[in-house]
């Protein structure tokens, strides 16, 4: 099994050591023959900002191979989904069953959590940048 991500794109810019890559991030039923019969396959455009990437021999207009670890897809997974979902789920616990709280005032604190959450996640997006880091193979 693979232990890295990977898509083809191409440099759409480069300034000193930061290359943005532009790829076609696609479903997975989206190279199928049949796929314009179906309304599942899309794929959408996205630009990858690469930071510390070695520029050496790159232009723009190359195709390129962006990079990251599987690590760190499950780690983005478990940030952005699976601790809300715990919090959510302990909270309600909490505020139903030990507070004794209304469904309503629950829901509300709930709501103030993921804000927070998301928030707390906003404000430390330098940090993580530096975490959740692509690397670029020229093709």
């Amino acid at each position: 099994m693979k232990d890295i991500i990977d898509h083809l794109g191409i440099v759409e810019s480069m300034e000193e050591r930061h290359v943005r890559v532009r790829i076609v991030q696609s479903s997975a039923c989206s190279g199928c023959h049949a796929k314009s019969l179906c309304a599942s396959a899309e794929s959408k455009e996205k630009i990858i900002d690469v930071w510390e990437a070695d520029t050496e021999g790159l232009n723009v207009g190359d195709e390129v191979r962006v990079c990251a670890s599987l690590s760190m897809g499950r780690n983005a997974v478990t940030l952005a989904f699976i601790v809300p979902l715990v919090l959510m789920v302990a909270w309600m616990v909490v505020a139903l069953m030990v507070l004794h709280l209304g469904e309503l005032t629950a829901i509300g604190g709930v709501l103030t959590l993921l804000l927070i959450y998301y928030i707390g996640l906003w404000a430390m997006r330098n940090r993580l940048k530096r975490t959740f880091s692509f690397w670029i193979e020229k093709k």
